[in-house]
This record gives C-alpha cells, structure tokens and sequence, in this order.
C-alpha cells in the first residue's frame, strides 16, 4: 500500500476537537481525513472528516472561519472542501520531528492578524480559527504556545499549561517543550 493510502501512525488515539483556548481564536485539532482514508479504518474506530471539523466546531457555539494546516503532506483531505463553506484554508509546510524553521512563525502570526481584522475579532467573537498538525499536539502546541508567549504575553509554563488543558493532551515532544521554556531572550526563535 503506497503511503498516500495510509492512516497517519497513532492518529487513532487522539480525538478530533478539542476545546477553544480562552481568550483566543484558537481550537485544536487532529488531522481531519478524507471519506477514502476514512474507509481504511478499522472496524469500529471513529471517523473524523473536514466536514466533522466544521459541524464539531459548530456544535460548540463557534463559527469556524480559518483552518490552519501545519501537515507536511497534502494527502490527507482536499482543502477545497473548505471553501464551499467559505473557510479560509491555509497551508504551512511544517516537518515534524525538530523544532519549526524560524522563518515559518511570520506566516503563522499574519494568517492569524488577517483572521482578526478580517473578523473584527474580539476574545468574545464566536468565529474561531482550527490549527491542526497530524495528531493535533505538538507542532499545534508549538506554534500555539509560541503564539500566547509573543503575542499574548503568556508566560511559558502558562502557554503549555493552556494548550494542554484546552487540547486535553501534552505536548510529547521534549526538545519542542524545552524550546517553548528557553529563558535567554538571545536564545528564543520569535516571530
């Protein structure tokens, strides 16, 4: 089987959604997949489609508006779905497995700027942006955490706690967790 037929490794021990980070436009998710992956499941394992991202988000009380992608594929689902309902989509190639390329975190902070002007975002607005990775833990928790450090002034312990909390899950990877704790202002890769 070619791996652009293949479930992600572990993608069935997360669940989908998590819930809203207080205070931010931000909910977290796994990697939404399409009907055919979707169809490789096994017996019994929960299915989770864009079109699940979209109503989940829904059934909390939010108007999903922008789905921000840090896969470093595109095999997963077609992001045209999307736009049918209006859905701004976009795309950050973001490898796993080392902390994030530096110049990737200028695009993830102006996706999220052009999401709160276009929306006239407030901390109460009910339009939310999705921001997903393969499991939805640790480059969403990178980015995120980075995001609520810089832009928010969360400290960092805070930032982790939240994402986690508002995820339900920890970020796994330690050098990603240690590079969200750096102190040395010298030492941190900022926006």
């Amino acid at each position: 089987m070619t791996k652009k037929n293949t479930i992600p490794d572990g993608w069935s021990n997360y669940t989908g959604l998590g819930k809203r980070i207080p205070g931010t436009p931000f909910i977290v998710s796994k990697t939404p997949l399409s009907d055919r992956l979707c169809n490789r499941l096994p017996s019994g394992t929960e299915h989770y489609t864009p079109e699940m991202l979209i109503s989940g988000t829904y059934k909390l009380g939010y108007d999903l508006r922008m789905v921000i992608d840090l896969t470093a594929t595109n095999r997963y689902y077609d992001p045209n779905v999307f736009a049918k309902y209006n859905i701004e989509y976009i795309k950050l190639m973001v490898p796993g497995g080392s902390v994030p390329r530096a110049e990737l975190f200028p695009k993830f902070k102006k996706a999220v700027d052009s999401f709160m002007e276009r929306w006239n975002y407030t901390p109460r607005s009910e339009e939310v942006i999705a921001v997903h990775c393969t499991h939805g833990v640790n480059r969403s928790g990178f980015f995120i955490c980075k995001y609520l450090i810089y832009e928010l002034g969360l400290n960092p312990e805070e930032a982790i706690r939240q994402f986690e909390e508002y995820r339900g899950y920890p970020i796994e990877r330690k050098h990603l967790v240690d590079n969200l704790l750096l102190r040395d202002p010298g030492d941190l890769i900022i926006f």
